[in-house]
């Protein structure tokens, strides 16, 4: 039987659901995959990469984050959201903190391509 999983967001980031949750608060998970970001230090990917076969989504709550396709840069502000279809080329390149994000990306692989 699936047990039911319930727990309130944590004060700092961390993967509530996932492959390998770090702590008891995540959910394993080889389907899902959520990153629940909570920081008032701005951080930004390593470079442009793409997902073989997975999508990916970021939810914002709080701040905004700047994101960087092939072609162009996008303010992504709270209450808003956006998704990377598998094989787009994508990084987070900004965040204005304080930020609270949650990224979704589904399936749980891993399967970052850089370019």
């Amino acid at each position: 039987m699936t047990k039911f999983h319930h727990q309130k967001f944590p004060k700092h980031s961390d993967l509530l659901v996932g492959r390998e949750p770090p702590n008891r608060i995540g959910y394993r998970s080889d389907k899902l995959q959520i990153w629940y970001n909570n920081t008032d230090t701005p951080w930004k990917d390593d470079g442009l990469h793409m997902h073989l076969e997975s999508d990916e989504c970021f939810i914002v709550l709080e701040g905004a984050l700047v994101v960087e396709l092939e072609d162009k840069r996008v303010r992504v502000e709270a209450g808003e959201f956006c998704c990377f279809p598998v094989g787009l080329y994508h990084a987070v390149v900004d965040v204005e903190t304080p930020a609270e994000t949650l990224m979704i990306r589904a399936p749980s692989i891993n399967d970052k391509v850089y370019k």
